[in-house]
């Protein structure tokens, strides 16, 4: 058959190795994820038969929905036309102030809340504790998509359970968790949180919307809100009280109990570089009915306690997933690429790059879940690693996602192609959510200054430190994390406080070095007790040493002795 271009003779469109390339579609991200599984593994040990095959089955038909279906869903929603808009009014000019989003985005949500990702505990068929461990494995899945529009709210709609189940009042939580949790609920992720005003965002106190009380125990705001992700249904907001400078919690339903819109005015969507599945907008209140939740004067200690907490948590496992998903795609990609006359995982240089971006996910994925640990513990050493992987975890993420797209070159720019810039700039969104690096590290330090907290941080870290220490063959790695904990305690004890305060950034960075060396040498050393010669966790650990020596000043030793040899590598890039 002719054709006018001869396009079937030309050789520049005959096939390649990439032709057909699909990426990682098609795959169980729980079934490929084997840090996920290791760490499900170690934490559920003392998990009943029934509820450890329960939720393992419930992870896995989770991994398959992310890498099939949802995965389809998210790229479908992030075009052109897709995204959500504001529809101020409706036919006949009522004013609706409504959030409309695109089939897809409204599919996405609807299929991760059926399956119960934030509230399995309502659903009458699931018989078991929905644990942490379980519903934070579902949330690090969630974002192996990136934000996607789902997973901040998800983060947000998970703090509105916990501040109605901890604060809110019988009648609260009748009315309102049916609709943010409930099984069958057309809600699907529509709770929001309204903070941030022009003056400022961590610093609530400056807030200027005004709450004065109303009629039947509610209270009316005037004010506005900068910065409202996820407006939906149901948000938190703040408000200081009325001649005071007390700062209240509250609570705000879109829709007033007689059906009227509340009293409040979205006046443009942001345009923001990424989370844009989602829509972040600006709204004005006027005379808005709000209800108090739990004291007025605790609003501040509630709003940290139960919304800012859970979505510090939520950073650092969104940060871990779209840096899991980012090396996924750079592993698949080189499988197939062919440059030179071999494909490209082949080449040392390329294979020792996905070897560190994969100990560095990993380097996110295991503390995070370790201080989910230590909180259910009571672990006070939580209070450091909290705030610090929330600022070491988002930080880490964006340079990931870099490399991913680095390590595809030019593929890796183009947004339909890879999902690798969506998830990029996700990741920076994810950074600035919940306190910027410079914020975050002030609240680190601030639980560093505190005696008992330091002292069980140290304890922690140390008691690893000793034990790997037994080993000869981990007692360099051991010392160099020992070392970095020490004179990171020395300068926390000695040092004035503006000089700590100068150089918090520093002092969150060694506390990270130790506390991740710690955790990979405790992976190390139980395995050997279960009876294993090494563990792969030798190498994770010994990379991990040679990216500190890199990249923190203070870091001292014999930089040779860390590098990984190419056994090691394929350790790490193969398992």
């Amino acid at each position: 058959m002719n054709h006018p271009l001869r396009l079937a003779e030309n050789p520049g469109l005959s096939s390649y190795d990439l032709t057909g390339y699909k990426g990682n579609r098609g795959k169980n991200f729980y079934e490929e994820d084997k840090v996920l599984q290791r760490v499900v593994e170690r934490y559920s040990s003392d998990y009943k038969p029934d509820h450890k095959k329960a939720m393992l089955d419930h992870l896995k038909g989770y991994g398959e929905l992310v890498g099939g279906i949802l995965d389809e869903l998210t790229e479908a929603s992030h075009k052109e036309g897709k995204y959500g808009e504001v529809v101020k009014y409706d036919r006949t000019g009522n004013r609706i102030d409504q959030i409309v989003y695109s089939h897809e985005q409204k599919l996405s949500r609807k299929i991760s809340y059926d399956y119960g990702i934030v509230n399995l505990d309502f659903h009458d068929e699931w018989k078991f504790p929905f644990t942490d461990l379980h519903r934070q494995a579902l949330t690090y899945l969630a974002n192996q998509n990136g934000e996607g529009g789902v997973t901040c709210p998800l983060a947000m709609t998970e703090g509105m359970i916990r501040v109605l189940q901890g604060i809110g009042t019988e009648e609260q939580k009748k009315k309102y968790l049916p609709l943010v949790a409930g099984k069958g609920s057309f809600s699907h992720f529509m709770a929001g949180q309204y903070v941030t005003e022009r003056v400022g965002g961590s610093n609530v106190g400056a807030n200027r919307t005004i709450a004065r009380k109303g009629e039947n125990g509610k209270w009316i705001l005037n004010g506005e809100k900068w910065f409202c992700s996820n407006p939906g249904d149901l948000w938190v907001t703040t408000a200081k009280i009325e001649d005071t400078e007390t700062v209240g919690l509250f609570l705000v339903p879109r829709i007033k109990d007689n059906g009227e819109l509340n009293g409040h005015h979205i006046l443009r969507k942001k345009d923001i570089i990424g989370s844009k599945g989602k829509l972040t907008v600006e709204i004005v209140y006027e005379d808005l009915e709000a209800e108090a939740l739990g004291r007025p004067a605790h609003g501040i200690a509630n709003l940290i306690r139960y919304v800012i907490r859970t979505s510090r948590v939520h950073v650092g496992l969104a940060a871990s997933g779209m840096s899991r998903r980012a090396f996924m795609e750079a592993r698949e990609y080189s499988r197939y690429r062919t440059a030179y006359g071999k494909k490209i995982q082949d080449f040392p240089a390329y294979s020792r790059e996905l070897a560190e971006m994969r100990i560095l996910y990993a380097a996110l994925v295991m503390p995070i879940f370790r201080g989910i640990d230590w909180t259910q513990k009571g672990v006070l050493a939580e209070q450091i690693s909290t705030p610090l992987m929330k600022y070491r975890s988002s930080s880490l993420s964006s340079q990931i996602t870099h490399r991913a797209i680095m390590a595809l070159g030019g593929s890796g720019i183009i947004g339909d192609y890879t999902c690798l810039p969506r998830l990029h700039n996700d990741c920076i969104i994810n950074e600035t959510w919940e306190g910027t690096h410079l914020i975050i590290t002030d609240h680190a330090l601030g639980a560093m200054n505190r005696a008992k907290i330091r002292d069980s941080f140290v304890s922690e870290l140390k008691k690893n430190f000793d034990s790997a220490k037994k080993y000869p063959e981990l007692k360099e790695i051991s010392q160099l994390g020992e070392d970095l904990l020490s004179d990171w305690n020395k300068s926390i004890e000695e040092k004035p406080r503006e000089w700590k305060e100068t150089y918090r950034v520093d002092l969150s960075d060694q506390a990270y070095g130790a506390l991740v060396l710690s955790e990979f040498l405790e992976q190390a050393v139980f395995d050997r007790v279960s009876g294993s010669k090494r563990s792969r966790f030798d190498s994770f650990a010994k990379g991990f040493g040679a990216f500190l020596f890199r990249t923190l000043p203070k870091t001292s030793g014999d930089y040779e002795s860390f590098r990984l040899n190419q056994e090691e590598v394929d350790e790490i890039v193969n398992w």
